[in-house]
């Protein structure tokens, strides 16, 4: 760890050590109730879908899950939190063992403030989609499970709530590592020359703090946020990072290495939300802006302004989603290339650009990085627009929910469905059903991602 890490976790620590202090003066501790917990759950379940190449049926992904919580507090001053987990199986027919600290952290309790530290999960944002103002906790893109909050990931950082009225709370959390999201690429079919690897462990130069700040207001009938972030943008983006051709042999072979690398933003971010009759309405808006530039650098986005709107409507059984969503990019400028990685790229035309005289190789791979990076990142085009509903009910008590989600986009034609049936015939016991159907026109980022996640699912959880 170096000095400035030391010293913004040693002010965090100094600052709660002399508020718990005084507090204590203040407290009967014989009045504290303390609550310890252990819980936890197991949990099995599949992934199966059909091979294209022999369309029969086969399970690219399988899981064995075993999950232990523990919860202590001791009711006035101070709660730990922890969630262990270990998984063995196969992820994209990979087989997978291994141990997840998914959240361990201590917070401390002042009558106007907390103090936490450790690894946590924190999420900015009101609305049920997408989420502009959360820059805060990486997510796993390519998460194998029949829970959808498993896709959030946990951050090792510092978190300060100070509580001046009872209308207003003010957040400002730290985060001395970077932590990498797991990105929608793994699993997609690339040329044989080329690699390409995610961040596989935490980055902890010392470049690579970030810190978020945050103000609530709590007025009579809404809430809302103001938010701003200054740091690495939990997602990740693709950069060339070796290149070279064998000519040794006949035909030139080239070579490339593809790594995920991170980039520094600021965001600035609004959010609300209200109630009106029947209707919860939520709203955000961000404006997104990379140090550096996507000129230069092929794996740093474009500048971008982001705005999300949406309501909820209960009515008995039935609760309906809808939620509207929009980008535009302040200084677009087209696409140099086309993106070709992830598509059926034609070995011909590999061949004729080998053989051009003076044709820079290097050059071309990396700007196909680029525009694959804009592909990924929706920003091949100036505007887009996208919508999103789910549809759920419950029936026999609460015991079984079926639900539909859908979310497209207008721009890209990139469309998901997910119908979900979740059964729970006795306490503890809850059985998931569902799938994933990713489609999109030719060469969008659906149409390249829908070979490995498009699948039918279901898992057994047993809570404990």
């Amino acid at each position: 760890m170096n000095s400035i890490q030391v010293k913004i976790l040693s002010v965090f620590f100094l600052v709660s050590g002399l508020a718990s202090g005084q507090e204590a003066d203040k407290s009967n501790f014989s009045e504290n109730i303390s609550t310890k917990s252990l819980y936890g759950f197991v949990r099995g379940g599949f992934y199966g879908s059909f091979d294209d190449t022999d369309n029969k049926f086969h399970i690219p992904s399988s899981f064995s899950d075993f999950a232990l919580k523990l919860d202590y507090s001791d009711g006035t001053h101070f709660k730990g939190f922890a969630d262990l987990r270990y998984r063995y199986g196969t992820e994209f027919s990979e087989p997978v063992s291994r141990f997840d600290l998914r959240e361990a952290y201590v917070t401390a309790n002042g009558k106007k403030w907390d103090i936490s530290i450790g690894q946590k999960i924190i999420k900015w944002g009101r609305a049920d989609f997408t989420n502009p103002t959360q820059k805060l906790s990486p997510q796993n893109l390519v998460s194998r499970s029949t829970d959808h909050e498993d896709i959030d990931m946990g951050n090792l950082l510092a978190e300060v709530k100070w509580y001046p009225s009872p209308v207003m709370t003010i957040q400002a959390v730290a985060i001395p590592y970077f932590r990498s999201s797991r990105l929608l690429i793994e699993p997609i079919d690339i040329p044989s020359y080329i690699n390409i690897y995610q961040i596989e462990s935490l980055l902890t130069d010392r470049k690579m703090l970030s810190y978020g700040l945050k103000t609530d207001l709590h007025a009579r009938g809404i809430d809302m946020s103001l938010s701003w972030f200054d740091g690495y943008d939990p997602m990740p983006g693709i950069a060339l990072t070796r290149f070279s051709i064998d000519t040794i042999n006949m035909i030139p072979l080239p070579s490339a290495d593809l790594n995920a690398k991170p980039y520094k933003i600021r965001n600035l971010g609004f959010d609300f939300e209200a109630t009106a009759g029947d209707l919860g309405i939520r709203g955000e808006a961000a404006w997104t802006n990379p140090y550096l530039s996507y000129k230069t650098n092929e794996y740093v986005p474009l500048e971008e302004i982001k705005w999300v709107t949406g309501v909820d409507w209960m009515k008995g059984n039935w609760r309906i989603t809808f939620e509207y969503s929009g980008k535009m990019i302040p200084d677009f400028e087209p696409s140099a290339v086309d993106p070709l990685l992830g598509t059926d790229i034609d070995p011909a035309l590999i061949g004729t650009l080998l053989s051009t005289p003076g044709f820079d190789f290097e050059g071309f791979i990396r700007q196909q990085t680029g525009a694959f990076n804009r592909l990924y990142n929706y920003q091949l085009k100036k505007w887009y627009h996208s919508g999103g509903l789910r549809v759920e009910t419950d029936l026999q008590y609460g015991k079984l929910t079926p639900s539909v989600t859908s979310l497209f986009n207008f721009t890209s034609r990139d469309l998901l469905i997910m119908p979900e049936i979740v059964w729970k015939p006795a306490d503890g016991l809850t059985i998931t059903a569902g799938g994933e159907y990713y489609s999109g026109r030719k060469g969008s980022l659906f149409d390249i991602a829908d070979d490995f996640m498009n699948c039918f699912k279901i898992g057994i959880k047993v809570n404990f």
